[in-house]
């Protein structure tokens, strides 16, 4: 009985390593995935369309912190699509067993994800509905004057 006991608690213990890591992995890549989305749809609401790239670039940093565990140095990467900016981020899960265990590789979980946002210059759509809205009330006005 105590040989078999003592394979349960092993195994046991294995299994509650095993779902903390993956728990680590699953916040990881949420918060990741956050943290890219944020920053992206902060750069792609800036004034001029030329600041979106080093402002994103130069924010990143600041926006992944150090709030991730059990993982490598957070990396981004930004890029401009045309009317779209795409955040890419990348992470490694360190899993303390042999690689023969882990799911993607012999360093641990990468995780990947990107995020988008399109472009656009709140201050000129402000401006262009206010000049509808003038537009619409000078018709309404006018047609009201011919009645």
């Amino acid at each position: 009985m105590t040989v078999e006991a003592s394979f349960l608690v092993t195994w046991t213990v294995f299994l509650f390593v095993f779902l903390i890591y993956l728990a680590f992995y699953s916040y990881d890549k949420c918060v990741l995935f956050q943290d890219a989305y944020a920053v992206c749809f902060r750069g792609s609401i800036q004034k001029k369309e030329d600041d979106i790239v080093p402002y994103i670039s130069s924010h990143m940093k600041e926006q992944f912190g150090a709030k991730y565990f059990a993982t490598s140095e957070v990396r981004g990467s930004v890029d401009r699509n045309g009317n779209f900016a795409d955040v890419t981020g990348e992470c490694l899960v360190k899993v303390p067993v042999r690689a023969d265990f882990t799911m993607y590789g012999r360093e641990g979980w990468q995780i990947r994800t990107r995020a988008r946002a399109q472009i656009v210059n709140p201050a000129h759509i402000i401006r262009k509905s206010r000049w509808v809205e003038h537009a619409a009330e000078s018709l309404a006005g006018m047609a009201q004057q011919t009645d």
